[in-house]
């Protein structure tokens, strides 16, 4: 009998396919590893945005952002020139005061201290890790009593006032200084201020300082410290960042 035939067209496609299969291998693995490598990027750059705030209450916020830019709160209202404005969460307000007819509305109402963590919580989102630092952690807030200009703090300065260049300088009666926490006295008005966050937030590579301001009257308040070129501190306030899509720029 004599020897079967070899059919070579059959037998020539086989490596072919072999290469198709092994070429769709390949790609899945790359596309498993493009993702993994995604994903811990995004993971690194949330645990640097987490290292940099300080108060354990904002942390555990924005370790939960997008739920709790959506938590119902008190509605505000607001009526400008252009009409009527309403929201009743922290996404609705930011939306809002991305317009500055607006966010100045908002600025005047009533509740807007209710939505105030929602501007922190907003430029924090937005902010970076900073490559220089004013100081330790431990020693934040007597960097900001050596070196905070009072007079840029305007409407939120220590209630006495005066024209110091330093918080030092101011004559309080009493000051009490922790590591990222002071406290002045004078009489019986008393101020203090907290750093609850460091991060860069104005495109400087020096860290900013996000402080929450209490003047002894209720309400406290948020602003930005700034180093500028001669290492003070001068405060801006929070909105500024958010207002007109966030576009703030730092000028002294």
């Amino acid at each position: 009998m004599p020897p079967s035939p070899f059919y070579d067209d059959i037998e020539r496609p086989l490596p072919y396919i072999r290469l198709v299969i092994v070429g769709i291998l390949l790609l899945t693995l790359f596309v498993a590893a493009a993702i993994g490598s995604r994903g811990s990027a995004e993971e690194d750059t949330m645990r640097g945005k987490l290292a940099g705030i300080l108060d354990p209450g904002l942390r555990e916020k924005m370790a939960r952002y997008a739920e709790n830019m959506a938590v119902i709160r008190p509605e505000i209202r607001v009526e400008t020139i252009d009409g009527h404005y309403s929201t009743d969460n922290c996404a609705g307000f930011i939306g809002l005061a991305g317009r500055e007819g607006r966010a100045r509305a908002l600025a005047e109402h009533p509740l807007a201290s209710v939505y105030e963590d929602c501007l922190v919580m907003r430029v924090l989102h937005n902010a970076r890790q900073p490559v220089e630092y004013i100081a330790p952690v431990s020693g934040l807030a007597r960097a900001v009593v050596n070196r905070l200009d009072p007079v840029s703090l305007k409407a939120m300065a220590p209630p006495w006032g005066g024209k110091a260049h330093r918080l030092a300088d101011l004559g309080a009666d009493r000051i009490d200084i922790g590591e990222r926490r002071l406290e002045l006295a004078h009489g019986d008005a008393s101020w203090s201020l907290e750093v609850v966050a460091t991060a860069e937030i104005t495109g400087s590579p020096v860290e900013d300082l996000v402080v929450r301001i209490d003047r002894g009257i209720g309400n406290p308040g948020y602003m930005v410290l700034v180093a500028d070129d001669d290492g003070t501190l001068k405060a801006l306030p929070i909105d500024i960042f958010v207002i007109g899509g966030g576009a703030a720029v730092a000028q002294f």
